[in-house]
């Protein structure tokens, strides 16, 4: 067995060579049975849900006598809405628009748009502020009017423009507002999957340098503003041919330690987090390495979206020997980077993202799976009621975690405060 002390037994070590008189050392193997088993602060855990984890990184760590080092268990975890309360995707994106960080040229950024804009009217609710039909086409007209007026105007400057500037500017306005209700109206008719593709796509143009740094920014901003729900307007001066839209958007970043204690005791049992989501890659892994965030994952343990690149630059184009991060592509991901390695599969899938489904049905034998009690996909809300169902087993296999979405802390129950809301509630 490999000698890994864990931080509290070295200070508790390190406390009797200062109080114990001096007595002759004799050297001994090391065994790890010698120190108790590391566990999990209690913070705002569900009991039973970390009862559960507890109980499963005991079994299975280098404290038991079934471990073997040379194939490592490993746990897979989605980030968003999981490690962190909220979304990378949906924090840069609107990050980008405020400071209109985008740098295609504008035939390329008309590309994305026409990939879904068929001459269409757009079912109900999205029509403009007053009510009336909107036209697909229509929309992606008045989007790439505003797109060409900003690039016209910001275009030659240093990119990210200073957020305060443009909030001044109607175009930007109009432009944001079209932007995120075109991102919900992607999600109503074409599904989640096509959505986070769509956002993924919109760091073309940009060196991965930039947009990581970019990442970093936004991160910093987000995590900074209150939880919330904002409606974006178009100004009535920018009203285009299609008419003036609104959308509401969901403000909302925020560190779990729950999640950050969980990776350093996994860690310490000699078990490896995986992260897989459908998150830009490098955008989430700048988050999950961090030790200034507390989470400090290996980055050869992150898995998310990836763009193709030419000269430095990300292209529109999602990466040709990389599954797609979302439902069977998380899977495929899983299957070929971690279950090929390590013969066998994952020995607990954490999840709070929408796109988590298929992971979970193709590991039947997965001994654990907890998830985050928050309104998510159709895919995914059978699991979540499921493991509702399954509180009072002594060992289920699906457990839940609560969080209150008013505050982004995780609460000491499987019920959760949705946003909004003050009666905590089961799925």
């Amino acid at each position: 067995m490999p000698l890994f002390l864990t931080r509290r037994s070295f200070s508790l070590g390190l406390a009797a060579l200062v109080t114990t008189p001096a007595v002759r050392a004799y050297a001994h193997n090391y065994d790890p049975s010698d120190l108790p088993p590391p566990t999990l602060e209690t913070l705002k855990w569900a009991p039973k849900t970390r009862a559960a984890i507890q109980a499963l990184l005991t079994a299975h760590g280098q404290y038991s006598r079934s471990y073997s080092s040379t194939q490592r268990p490993y746990v897979v975890f989605d980030w968003d809405e999981t490690a962190i309360v909220g979304n990378v995707q949906f924090t840069l994106f609107h990050y980008m628009l405020e400071h209109f960080a985008f740098l295609l040229p504008a035939h390329e950024f008309q590309a994305l748009l026409h990939a879904h804009s068929p001459n269409q009217t757009l079912p109900a609710p999205f029509t403009t502020i007053e009510g009336k039909p909107l036209s697909l086409h229509a929309l992606v007209q008045d989007i790439l009017e505003d797109y060409r007026a900003l690039l016209a105007r910001y275009g030659h400057r240093p990119h990210p423009l200073p957020r305060e500037e443009l909030l001044q500017d109607p175009t930007l306005l109009a432009f944001r507002a079209r932007m995120a209700f075109y991102h919900h109206m992607l999600r109503a008719t074409h599904g989640g999957e096509v959505a986070q593709r769509w956002l993924v796509s919109l760091a073309a143009g940009q060196t991965l340098t930039d947009i990581v740094a970019m990442a970093r920014a936004a991160n910093e901003f987000y995590l900074g503003q209150s939880i919330d729900t904002i409606t974006w307007r178009c100004p009535t001066e920018r009203a285009g041919k299609g008419g003036a839209v609104a959308v509401t958007v969901t403000q909302s970043l925020r560190l779990t330690p729950e999640i950050a204690d969980l990776f350093q005791i996994m860690q310490e049992h000699g078990i490896d987090p995986v992260i897989c989501t459908s998150s830009l890659e490098e955008c989430t892994a700048i988050f999950a390495t961090s030790s200034e965030y507390g989470y400090n994952i290996p980055r050869e343990h992150i898995f998310g979206a990836r763009l193709e690149t030419h000269k430095k630059v990300l292209q529109p184009i999602e990466a040709v020997d990389h599954p797609f991060p979302y439902e069977r592509g998380k899977t495929a991901i899983i299957k070929r980077y971690m279950v090929t390695k390590r013969e066998g599969p994952p020995l607990m899938i954490f999840a709070g993202e929408d796109s988590t489904a298929d992971l979970i049905k193709a590991f039947p034998e997965t001994p654990l799976c907890c998830l985050v009690n928050r309104k998510q996909s159709d895919a995914m809300m059978p699991f979540l009621k499921e493991a509702a169902e399954m509180q009072t087993l002594e060992a289920p296999r699906l457990v839940l975690q609560g969080r209150d979405e008013n505050t982004g802390e995780w609460r000491p129950s499987e019920a959760s405060i949705l946003l909004g809301k003050t009666i905590p509630s089961l799925p």
